[in-house]
């Protein structure tokens, strides 16, 4: 029990929206798991092949392109928006408009049949449904790809809850989609795309996503230690009643309040009508707003623990200003020393001290490129500076202030300079997103440099009071703890000594420049094959398809295609097989004489974070 439930019913507002006025939860659509593949493969094409199409003819706007993507993400289901977000916040496209839509995207789904929701929970709780709930509605106000959300009242407590239940075949989809996704990166391996993407750390990633997601045990635990946290705080969490919980149903307190998903899409049609109830309910979305910062940045630093998805779908409006969470299906938390990185980079940052930060920036990856690390330190301070004061221009929209616009520069930064991107702090930094997006609507005219000065000193004064209240209890270990005081003191000379260890890696691995020259030319070699595969494909669907491509291949390319003699299937078959084994030798070289460069286990030593 995180808080007592009395407490929030207290807090509980009167209805912004009237039950009428929301969209019923649609019947789901029936979904094959022995056909999976198809669907995704089918869909997937009809994404990509008809907004080339369609551009090919120009009748596409980028806008109405990244439309297409966010409603084709949804038919695909949770794992295929899960992929997406995890690479847009790898992306120089994170602080954009469709970045930003797609961080905050909503697995939406439809509902099943009665009968099987029934069925579920009299499977999993062991006894009939009517024996545990003496009201529940049949129709749920929630729904996903993977479970859906109903209202009822426990037969004994006599209190209303939300039931969260997961679909029948929920799970089957997700390993099926995941086995596809593994292949597909196998793929993308064999080829060396991308290959500083490290891949298989992406997938260890999804595995976690999938243990959560499927299993509500890990959100009950989660709930439970965020509702301990928040205990002294204006944010609250639901009562999750355990002993009706198990891996495929959660069980928690129904709190009637106003969703800030809601009252963001409200306050754009109709204002007016949203000022009176914030005026009702003696409710200062700036103070909201302020409050939610605090609260996050101290379950991040002071309890290592964060909500990796507070979607503005997730935080319910409570009187007097205050919020409660609902669901955590993805918690996290760092390791001490990465935490500590954190904390330094982004108080670093508060400050000013953009050196510092960039420095421990770099300490933050889990490989360094072969690049000149002072070029890309400029860029990265030169960026600092100017989001520094962006963020006191207050005619400015909060989207262009954010931390999260910050973080799409930086990732344009990074991404020239071929920085491998660490997967691990992905929930942090969609922590921080989702943060941003909820403060937009909150409170844009927060400034997001002065708050984190603020959390900062006053953190140091928690810690400090912390420290005097212990000091009778600590008095026996005090030589201890002096004799940590130096290690303590000398953070930032750590920090130095091990970036100039891993400079002095790069200057080891960049020594032999015959190998580099090797790599260069089996590059450029892969290349040209691979654009010589194009257009023998060009070739091949004018010849067989009849296809009209003479528009975008030009007069010359036209020209040459038609010098190319016609051939059978089998022939053009065997073309592309040998260019496809010529690609692959080409990029297997590239990697090898690059590797013999930098990154092979003789040349360095990699330091996880």
């Amino acid at each position: 029990m995180a808080k007592k439930h009395s407490a929030i019913d207290k807090l509980i507002p009167t209805r912004l929206l009237d039950p009428s006025e929301r969209t019923p939860v649609p019947e789901a659509k029936k979904r094959s798991k022995r056909f999976r593949f198809l669907y995704v493969l089918r869909q997937s094409t009809a994404l990509i092949g008809g907004n080339a199409l369609l551009r090919l003819r120009g009748h596409k706007t980028a806008a109405a392109r990244e439309e297409r993507i966010l409603e084709y993400l949804q038919r695909l289901g949770m794992l295929w928006i899960r992929v997406a977000q995890t690479l847009i916040l790898r992306s120089s496209k994170l602080s954009t408009p469709f970045g930003l839509r797609l961080l905050d995207l909503r697995d939406q789904g439809g509902a099943c049949p009665f009968s099987k929701i029934r069925e579920i929970i009299s499977k999993e709780l062991g006894k009939d449904l009517k024996d545990v709930f003496d009201r529940f509605d049949e129709s749920p106000f929630s729904a996903t790809t993977v479970s859906q959300i109903h209202r009822a009242r426990l037969r004994s407590e006599q209190v209303w809850v939300a039931v969260k239940v997961q679909q029948s075949g929920a799970e089957e989809i997700f390993d099926r989609d995941l086995v596809l996704f593994r292949r597909v990166i196998g793929l993308i391996k064999l080829f060396n795309i991308l290959e500083g993407m490290r891949w298989d750390d992406l997938c260890h990633e999804l595995n976690d996503i999938k243990m959560r997601e499927m299993n509500y045990h890990y959100e009950v635990a989660a709930l439970d230690t965020l509702g301990k946290n928040l205990t002294a705080q204006p944010v609250h969490v639901p009562r999750i009643f355990r002993q009706y919980c198990r891996k495929r149903i959660l069980v928690m307190k129904f709190i009637r309040g106003a969703l800030l998903s809601d009252l963001i899409a409200l306050q754009k049609k109709d204002p007016e009508r949203v000022t009176a109830w914030l005026k009702e309910n003696d409710i200062d979305l700036r103070t909201l707003g302020r409050r939610l910062f605090h609260a996050i940045y101290r379950q991040v630093f002071e309890n290592n623990f964060f909500h990796g998805d507070m979607n503005t779908g997730n935080i319910i409006l409570l009187r007097h200003s205050r919020a409660a969470v609902i669901e955590c299906r993805s918690a996290g938390s760092l390791e001490s020393e990465s935490l500590e990185k954190q904390r330094v980079f982004l108080r670093s940052l508060a400050e000013g001290e953009y050196v510092t930060a960039a420095e421990i920036y770099f300490l933050l990856a889990t490989r360094l490129p072969r690049v000149d690390l002072n070029m890309v330190k400029e860029r990265l301070v030169r960026i600092w500076r100017v989001w520094a004061a962006r963020v006191y221009v207050e005619d400015l929209p909060y989207e262009k202030k954010s931390l999260t616009y910050l973080t799409g520069q930086v990732n344009g930064v990074v991404q020239d300079a071929k920085f491998s991107p660490l997967w691990s702090f992905s929930k942090l930094t969609c922590t921080w997103a989702h943060l941003d997006n909820a403060l937009a609507g909150l409170s844009p005219g927060l400034n997001y440099l002065e708050e984190l000065c603020l959390y900062f000193h006053e953190a140091l004064m928690r810690e400090t009071a912390d420290n005097i209240s212990r000091l009778p209890s600590r008095l026996a270990s005090s030589l201890v703890a002096m004799h940590d005081m130096p290690k303590r003191l000398d953070e930032f000379t750590m920090f130095k000594e091990a970036l100039m260890r891993r400079q002095a890696q790069v200057v080891q691995g960049s020594a032999s420049k015959m190998d580099a020259f090797i790599a260069a030319c089996f590059g450029f070699s892969s290349f040209l094959v691979l654009i010589l595969g194009i257009f023998l494909f060009m070739v091949f669907l004018i010849h067989h398809q009849g296809v009209h491509l003479e528009p975008l291949l030009g007069p010359q390319l036209s020209w040459a295609a038609a010098r190319v003699p016609p051939m059978g299937l089998g022939p053009w078959l065997g073309v592309f097989a040998f260019f496809s084994l010529l690609y692959g030798f080409f990029r297997v070289q590239k990697t090898r004489f690059g590797r013999r460069e930098f990154g092979s286990p003789a040349n360095n030593t990699t330091i996880e974070t």
